[in-house]
């Protein structure tokens, strides 16, 4: 949506039987926040279709996250699901948070109503790479800062 790029036609897509995947890069998803990316495609398609029925389905759009993102980047024998013998990659998310209330249907509440905040662990290959809700081993600030000095110098180095 931020670059104009139209919207995917995840429907026809998904009729044709491709591999479907979501996934952000950072660049141009300022959040970087996985759940965001998912209530979008639900609701593009949701509004494009004026539907609310329209593909894809929220179970599908949870599966275009782990598996289908897996399937597309040709990983889906490693990562994309909690299966024996893969990557153990998990996120833990606190449901007892008032975004979450009340609990009626777990699956659409996931994808509608989680929050960066409400992952308070993530795991990847077994690691935990965010504990208790701050990243494991990670100084914050100073990633902030470095990020600060890289888009300062940067700036100096575009034209007006």
């Amino acid at each position: 949506m931020r670059l104009a790029s139209g919207i995917a036609p995840i429907p026809d897509m998904l009729k044709r039987h491709m591999k479907v995947g979501l996934g952000l890069d950072g660049g141009t998803n300022d959040t970087s926040d996985m759940y965001n990316v998912m209530r979008a495609a639900v609701g593009l398609q949701r509004a494009k279709y004026v539907d609310p029925a329209a593909e894809p389905t929220v179970a599908e759009v949870l599966r275009m996250a782990t598996l289908g993102g897996a399937e597309v980047l040709g990983l889906d024998r490693e990562i994309g699901s909690l299966t024996p013998g893969k990557r153990a990659d998990l996120q833990i998310v606190d449901a007892q948070q008032v975004n979450f209330a009340p609990k009626v249907d777990w699956l659409n509440q996931l994808v509608f109503n989680t929050q960066p905040r409400n992952v308070q662990w993530v795991f990847v290959d077994g690691r935990a790479l965010k504990r208790d809700g701050s990243v494991a081993g990670v100084d914050t600030g100073q990633v902030v800062r470095d990020a600060q000095v890289a888009a300062d110098h940067l700036k100096q180095l575009l034209p007006e």
